[in-house]
């Protein structure tokens, strides 16, 4: 799909999905990390609970199709080749306000599609602001929707944004390479981290933005929770008061009826007209809140499978919360062919991996290459797309500058 573009990333923990994302559209994409190795490497969780520059399991998840150099860009040396490769690519993808890029500007061609990811928008008051995943996460007001309202907010197990950051990058490139080709348009993309994380609780965000009350924790499904413990974990179930949705609550009432947790009078209410029964008195107040009670201690008994079963027969809306180890051992995920076998560099053993983010009619996304080993592909890019003889690959190595 894209085996005829160059990429070249400046490696950092934000850039890795968006090379990724290109490469497993076929880019021919170089990485390219410091001497002493990429931020990405030092990324948990590692091998074995044992760090190493080749141990990070973040590294090898998002870092495959590509290659991958070192190049100290402090060094007048390092800059003249970083120059040379980014002659012939069609993408730069970089991250943060690095004044060491900005040679760039004067060597890349106009065909070029440099995409830089900031921590915050450079016109922006937060500007000059630390940047950490922590930080971005908090400035998304993504926590504001997550966790108990008599607790702490929750944040993200896993760098999150960091990976929507990485991921905007990849569609910003691909919206330049459009704009490029078929419009003969030069484009220099820079998106906010901040702002890629926003994505992930847009509507709370416009929702301030727009002048209305902000919502509060725990406010957003009122007073019908939507979790429910079971057997093996947790099960989503939605119990609707919105008029167009209500009918399918009948199916859980009915359900938790025949197991003798609630009375079968309740559960065959008008639904549609719930409202109004609770305040003409014609249904009891508390139905909801005794309804809720039955299924809590329904699900108790029942695995997340027989739940998703019984929700498909009886028609309401549920869903079973998965845990990596569901993802992985699902026949439907196996049989989609999203996840495939792959040996981790280095290493040798075998994982499931997953690898299909998308399925094209006309294009397989492949594993072509693991994740780089540290320097791995060092003396092959500066030989065959620098042009640098082993001698001289060998000075830069003894001065430092690989």
């Amino acid at each position: 799909m894209l085996n005829n573009i160059r990429v070249l990333e400046i490696s950092a923990p934000e850039t890795m999905l968006g090379g990724q994302i290109l490469g497993d559209l076929g880019a021919d994409v170089v990485v390219i990390e410091p001497p002493h190795g990429a931020a990405g490497r030092r990324i948990e969780p590692f091998l074995d609970g044992v760090p190493g520059l080749d141990r990070s399991l973040t590294w090898h998840a998002l870092n495959r199709n590509k290659r991958g150099i070192t190049l100290n860009l402090e060094s007048p040396d390092g800059r003249q080749i970083l120059g040379s490769l980014a002659a012939k690519a069609d993408i730069i993808l970089e991250a943060g306000y690095d004044s060491r890029l900005d040679d760039l500007d004067s060597g890349v061609t106009a065909d070029t599609i440099r995409c830089r990811i900031t921590p915050f928008s450079r016109g922006g008051p937060k500007a000059s602001y630390r940047a950490t995943d922590l930080i971005h996460m908090a400035a998304s007001g993504a926590p504001s929707l997550a966790g108990d309202p008599d607790r702490q907010p929750l944040f993200f197990p896993v760098p999150q944004a960091m990976m929507e950051a990485g991921a905007e990058a990849a569609v910003a490139a691909l919206a330049g390479l459009v704009a490029r080709d078929r419009l003969n348009i030069s484009q220099t993309v820079e998106l906010s981290e901040r702002m890629a994380a926003l994505l992930s609780s847009l509507s709370r965000a416009v929702t301030g933005g727009s002048g209305d009350a902000l919502g509060k924790r725990g406010d957003d499904t009122g007073r019908v929770p939507n979790m429910y413990d079971c057997v093996d974990g947790f099960m989503l179930i939605s119990i609707s008061m919105n008029r167009s949705l209500v009918h399918l609550t009948k199916g859980a009432a009915e359900w938790v009826a025949d197991e003798g947790l609630f009375p079968h009078e309740l559960a065959n209410i008008d639904w549609a007209n719930f409202e109004s029964l609770t305040t003409s008195g014609k249904t009891p107040a508390s139905i909801m809140s005794d309804l809720v009670a039955a299924i809590k201690v329904a699900c108790l008994s029942k695995t997340k499978a027989e739940l998703t079963a019984i929700a498909h027969e009886r028609g309401f809306m549920a869903a079973p919360v998965a845990t990596m180890k569901d993802i992985h051992s699902s026949e439907q995920f196996r049989e989609r062919g999203l996840f495939e076998e792959a040996q981790l560099a280095g290493d040798g053993r075998s994982v499931r991996v997953p690898l299909r983010f998308a399925q094209f009619s006309d294009y397989s996304i492949e594993l072509r290459r693991q994740a780089p080993l540290f320097s791995q592909h060092t003396h092959e890019v500066l030989s065959e797309d620098v042009g640098l003889s082993s001698i001289e690959i060998q000075a830069l190595f003894v001065h430092g500058v690989i």
